[in-house]
């Protein structure tokens, strides 16, 4: 079995997902019990659970991007077929290469101004930038998912 970058990739990117996942309800679980039970909330799962769902959330998309399974609005796409549908599909692919690498700077950008303006999670006591970077890069690998994964066209045909 031959083992590529991407392929690890994905892999990493998907247990990482679940295990935020998981930490996300584990400590949801937790809050809430706490907050029944006993009458005491965890003070830092808003923080736990908004760092796990950032993290989730672009460390789930390298898959997303790389099988082409995100939400697509389709409503062109039935009316152009052929080589105006290829055109169309490729317009699409592009259109989300800028808007995607627009997210990723924009990511990097957040990460330098919370770092420069030294933002601390209340609680944690974490440095905000830290997180933010982890998402920056979770962002970039899954733009780089996005990158390799350009319409084919068997993919294009199927669709038209």
């Amino acid at each position: 079995m031959r083992i590529s970058l991407l392929n690890l990739l994905e892999f990493l990117c998907a247990k990482i997902s679940i295990l935020a996942l998981i930490v996300m309800s584990g400590i949801t679980f937790m809050d809430v019990f706490g907050r029944v039970i006993f009458n005491s909330p965890l003070g830092f799962s808003y923080e736990v659970v908004g760092i796990c769902l950032g993290i989730c959330f672009y460390s789930g998309l390298y898959h997303v991007h790389k099988k082409r399974k995100h939400v697509r609005i389709d409503l062109l796409e039935k009316l152009f077929k052929g080589k105006t549908g290829i055109v169309v599909t490729w317009f699409g692919y592009l259109v989300e290469l800028v808007f995607f690498s627009a997210l990723v700077y924009m990511v990097y950008q957040q990460m330098e101004e919370s770092r420069q303006f030294g933002d601390v999670f209340m609680f944690l006591g974490l440095e905000k930038w830290i997180v933010i970077a982890v998402m920056a890069v979770f962002s970039v690998i899954a733009l780089i998912s996005l990158f390799v994964a350009f319409p084919e066209r068997d993919q294009i045909e199927a669709e038209g």
